[in-house]
């Protein structure tokens, strides 16, 4: 004994797809590449600091190639996804809120990094 006249309930939309200005409008995204890079610059450059004694502007003047491709390639990493309309979920401890606020305690931490370095004349450590 089924219903007739009945139509079944339609799937789910498919998430919509962005194009890259709109995911590069202000809206979120320009933040979240740029603290990703900061996060990624600011432990690299302390990490190769303790191991040379380079400051961070020595290091980038003796590879920037790597250093370009690099940010390049965390960039289009971080923008595909959002392009895609891939929605950003909490996993456990790491949240868009977490990502975000690191993000930007990173680009602190490197602006203020470069700061001191170029104040002191030489590497923080």
């Amino acid at each position: 004994a089924g219903t007739v006249g009945v139509a079944p309930p339609a799937p789910p939309a498919a998430p919509a797809s962005l194009s890259l200005g709109e995911a590069m409008a202000f809206s979120g995204t320009p933040e979240l590449i740029n603290g990703r890079l900061a996060m990624l610059a600011f432990v690299s450059a302390l990490g190769a600091e303790l191991f040379t004694g380079k400051t961070a502007f020595q290091q980038f003047s003796c590879e920037p190639t790597g250093a370009i491709l690099a940010a390049a390639m965390f960039a289009v990493a971080s923008l595909v996804p959002v392009v895609q309309g891939a929605k950003r979920e909490a996993f456990g401890p790491f949240s868009p809120a977490a990502e975000m606020l690191n993000g930007r305690a990173a680009m602190i931490g490197f602006a203020s990094l470069l700061v001191v370095e170029g104040l002191k004349g030489s590497a923080l450590f």
